[in-house]
Parts: C-alpha cells; structure tokens; sequence
C-alpha cells in the first residue's frame, strides 16, 4: 500500500512542479469524488430473499497531464458493501482491492506506451464500462468474476484519423495469488468507422497449474441517433470457483438517450459452458435520471434484473454522484 501512494504522491507533486515552471508545459490535474448508494432487494422462486447494498461504494479518479505527451491515471476503490476485503487484498492479483488502476500513459505520435497496474485488455465492450456505474445483477459472470486490474505493460497504434489500431499487452494473471505468479498476454484490433465500433481481442492466459487458457471476443457497437446498440460474443464463462470455463458468452445491450436528462437501458444474455451443465440467461432493464441542470454529475437510478440459474429477481434503488475538483 506505501508504494502506491508514494507513487501517487509522486505524480501529484511532478504535476504541480510542471504546472508552476510553465503555463504552456500542458500540465493539469483533477480529482473526482464517486459516491454511490444503492438498495437491493433480491427475491428468489418468486419469493423474498435478502436486501443487499448492491453496488454502493465511494471511488475516485485522479487524472492528468504531466506533459505534452505524458499522462496519469489513478482509480481508488476506497468503500464497497465489504470494505475490509479491499484492503486485505492489497497485494493480491486474483482478487479486487482498493487501487483498481494507477498508470502512466506516454502517447507521443501514433504511438502509446502505458506502464503500471492497468486494466488487462481483453473482452468486448460490456468491459469498457466503469465499475461504479454499472449495476452488477446485469453484468455477465466475466464482468463480475474475472479480476481485470492487473501490473503490467502495454505498447499500441492508432492511425492520423484514430479511427483503427492495434494493441499489445503483458501482465500478471488473475490465476496468480500475487503480481506476476503468472502471465497473460494480450492482442486488441479496435476500429472506429463513423456509428459503427469495435473491439477484437485474442488473450493467452496462464492457469493455476502453468498451462494457458485461450480466450477470442467479438465486440461489436452501432450508434443511431438516440440509441447505442452492442453485441459481445466471447468464447469464455467467467466463473467464480474456476475463473474461466469454456463455453459461450454472448450479451446484448441497447441504450436509448432521449433527453440529457434520461437513460434507458435494456440487456439480454446468454453463458453457456461447453464442459460442464451450465446455462444462464440474464434480462435486465434500467432507467437514470440526472436531475440537474445543465449536468449530469448527479444519477438516480433503479433497475431490474432476472437469472436463470438462481431463479432470482432483483430489484435496485439509488444515487450516485461525481464530485469534481477542477483542473489546474
């Protein structure tokens, strides 16, 4: 934990050198506060089960400019529904802990290099998604189960236009206790051709016993007007015994933006496993509202969602709300 706060304290205090030696260094910082509270009533067979906190929480973002070309990015995760286990995981890979990512960024030209704990490139784009904003019942067992936030490096390209590139990435694996017991490798296509968007990536990753899992996804994202429509298609389960299991996964997701002030969002999916008896079909519907004007740092949200395997619904209430400090 020392470590990573000496590594933040250090690129707060380079950021605010640069910032002072020069205006035109291009140097900046900003800090966002994320509260969330949620309430989760959870019924199974149709019949009451248990309230959960759902996916309340407190994180925040630590972003900037050091230079021109040279960037940060620091995600703490300070308070979940079971804060202690973010903090006794500190130094744990195969688990969540209280620092998601914290990187540098070195963009210069086509060419970018990040350096740090960073999110392990991999799946389509349910995976583009921030942690606090989602609602967990919705998401697919390789959202929730698979440990993403991950030390490593990542070199990648993107065109003149931005519209195409290619990355490639080492870091830890989530089969590994602590950074590095274990590899994985990483390939992403990324295309971006006016409404339609996406996401190709391959992963080589290293098991408990030395051996490595393949895993292929197909990310797919079209944009008309108000709505935002993608398919995700993946060759992997995620599991919470065993991480990963072959199989299927396939999620759909329509978002439908009327007004600044109103989201609705709709998904539907399929996990099937190829090994052993496992098949989940999840439905889900939600609606934010950001009441403020001109703004949308403050979402009440509530939404809905069914699992097969547990034949449960769940039900969720909340607000979230995004605190920013300005940039300098």
């Amino acid at each position: 934990m020392k470590r990573l706060v000496v590594f933040a304290a250090s690129i707060l205090l380079c950021t605010l050198a640069q910032a002072q030696g020069a205006d035109d260094s291009g140097a900046s910082a900003g800090i966002t506060i994320i509260p969330r509270v949620d309430v989760n009533p959870v019924f199974y067979n149709g019949s009451y089960g248990e309230v959960t906190l759902g996916n309340s929480s407190l994180y925040s973002l630590f972003e900037g400019n050091i230079s021109e070309n040279l960037s940060f990015s620091v995600c703490n995760h300070w308070l979940s529904s079971e804060p202690k286990y973010l903090y006794q995981n500190t130094w744990r890979a195969d688990d969540v802990n209280w620092c998601d990512w914290a990187y540098l960024e070195y963009a210069p030209g086509n060419f970018i290099l990040t350096a740090g704990k960073q999110v392990m490139t991999f799946g389509g784009f349910e995976l583009e998604e921030y942690d606090f904003d989602v609602h967990w019942d919705m998401m697919t067992g390789l959202f929730n189960n698979f440990q993403c936030y991950q030390w490593g490096l990542k070199a990648g390209w993107m065109n003149e236009g931005e519209t195409t590139g290619l990355f490639l990435q080492a870091t830890g694996s989530p089969y590994g206790e602590k950074p590095f017991d274990a590899m994985a490798y990483s390939l992403q296509y990324q295309g971006y051709y006016g409404p339609v968007s996406l996401l190709y990536s391959t992963n080589l990753i290293e098991n408990w016993d030395g051996g490595h899992e393949w895993m292929f996804t197909l990310g797919h994202n079209l944009e008309l007007g108000d709505w935002n429509i993608s398919l995700d298609v993946t060759n992997k389960v995620g599991s919470a015994l065993t991480i990963l299991e072959d199989g299927v996964t396939a999620f759909a997701t329509a978002k439908f933006n009327p007004s600044d002030k109103w989201e609705f969002l709709g998904r539907a999916g399929l996990e099937k496993t190829s090994k052993i008896d496992y098949r989940n079909e999840t439905f889900g519907l939600a609606a934010h509202w950001f009441p403020l004007r001109d703004s949308q740092d403050l979402r009440i949200h509530a939404a809905a969602a069914y699992n097969s395997v547990f034949r449960g619904a769940s039900l969720t209430l909340g607000a979230m709300f995004y605190l920013k400090i300005p940039r300098r």
